[in-house]
């Protein structure tokens, strides 16, 4: 195999592995990172590739928050629990910088395809999962393939942007266009399913933002909101195991933990009051928020490792400059995929836009940036789009 096939074939490996299994797609990133080093004397365009994506604006705000997580680590109250943390951090750079050159110089078919059977497949097996009651706990029927059920709620959310911008704006035909139709209807039933309340509302904001840009879409806006209105009114009827919108406005147990949310995001405030600088340190959440409130349990759980507010996750860990190079961060990805869509005004365009939204509102509920298969899919669907290209 010569080195452009083993740069293709990881790279499909990568988008095929990407929504089903973190051990997958980590040794696929592998396999994307040799054939890059394979490739790297031979082509001078990869080589440009590599450099323009360490000098775009995303990759030197990711690099600096980086820097800044190990800044606030040693100020931390706990220096081994940050250490352990900063992999993830060091994780985003590593998929960018492989990510960003191997689809800026290669032929992505082969990663079409990969991408379109990863989501598909991820898909089926929730919807199975569902089917046969075995997704977890009697009565709770969650979708969640093989990941926890937020983390696919929240990749499936970003494949369907993917598949319904290719849809909406075209790019594909025949045959292809049949398969993004498949993968959007599998994609729309396993959301539904998976009941993840986050990425609904992220849709929500993505479609007006879509149409904002595309005025072409905004036919769309009402087809769109009667379908959330119906997935809002099937929530209503399934056995959801509390997923429903009843359980916000009803006081009791089924509600606890919707109260354990205000909890934590008043524990990380206090957190950023006393440590408004460098914060408790990364991955420290968890320890502060414990002996805050000693052996109190929080909807049952004792365990909080997460805000469950990015924002308020990292203005807690991070301090206030931490938490402002997060939003600098959000608002790159935004306008590097706004410049993209104004350059081109294609599908890939499109799909980065509506992911940078539809990401950045996921994580006004959850902390999905600091989940290491969320965070790399999101960043294979901006770098899709948006990355720079040779």
């Amino acid at each position: 195999m010569n080195p452009r096939a083993a740069l293709e074939w990881s790279l499909a490996a990568v988008a095929l592995a990407a929504p089903l299994s973190i051990a997958g797609m980590n040794l696929a990133l592998a396999l994307l990172t040799a054939a890059v080093a394979w490739d790297y004397r031979r082509d001078e365009r990869l080589r440009a590739s590599l450099s323009a994506v360490s000098r775009s604006p995303a990759f030197k705000l990711l690099a600096a928050g980086t820097a800044w997580a190990l800044a606030s680590s040693l100020t931390g109250i706990d220096l081994a629990r940050s250490l352990n943390a900063l992999p993830k951090e060091l994780h985003k750079l590593w998929v960018f910088v492989v990510l960003g050159a191997a689809l800026a110089t290669t032929r992505r078919d082969k990663a079409l395809v990969g991408l379109a059977g990863g989501l598909a497949t991820a898909a089926l097996i929730g919807l199975t999962q569902t089917a046969s009651l075995s997704g977890g706990e009697a009565g709770f029927v969650r979708a969640r393939g093989f990941v926890h059920a937020v983390v696919y709620g929240e990749i499936a959310g970003l494949g369907l942007l993917g598949a319904a911008a290719y849809l909406a704006l075209g790019g594909v035909e025949g045959r292809a266009r049949k398969a993004a139709a498949a993968v959007t209807v599998l994609l729309a039933a396993a959301l539904l399913l998976n009941q993840t309340r986050a990425v609904l509302i992220a849709l929500a904001f993505v479609v007006p933002a879509a149409a904002w840009e595309a005025p072409r879409l905004r036919r769309l806006l009402l087809i769109t909101a009667l379908a959330l209105a119906a997935v809002l009114a099937l929530w209503e009827v399934m056995p959801t195991g509390g997923r429903n919108l009843r359980t916000l406005l009803q006081d009791g147990p089924a509600s606890s933990a919707h109260r354990a949310r205000l909890i934590l995001w008043s524990g990380a405030w206090k957190m950023a009051r006393e440590r408004p600088v460098t914060g408790v340190g990364p991955g420290n959440f968890r320890r502060a928020f414990e002996e805050s409130r000693l052996d109190a349990r929080l909807d049952g759980e004792r365990i909080w490792g997460s805000a469950h507010n990015l924002y308020l996750h990292q203005l807690a860990e991070r301090g206030v400059p931490g938490f402002a190079l997060l939003l600098a961060l959000f608002i790159a990805f935004y306008a590097g995929a706004r410049r993209a869509w104004r350059a081109r005004r294609d599908a890939t365009a499109l799909w980065a836009m509506s992911a940078a939204v539809a990401f950045a509102v996921m994580n006004m509920t959850e902390t999905a940036w600091q989940t290491e298969q969320a965070a790399t899919y999101f960043l294979l669907c901006w770098l899709w789009g948006a990355g720079p290209r040779a």
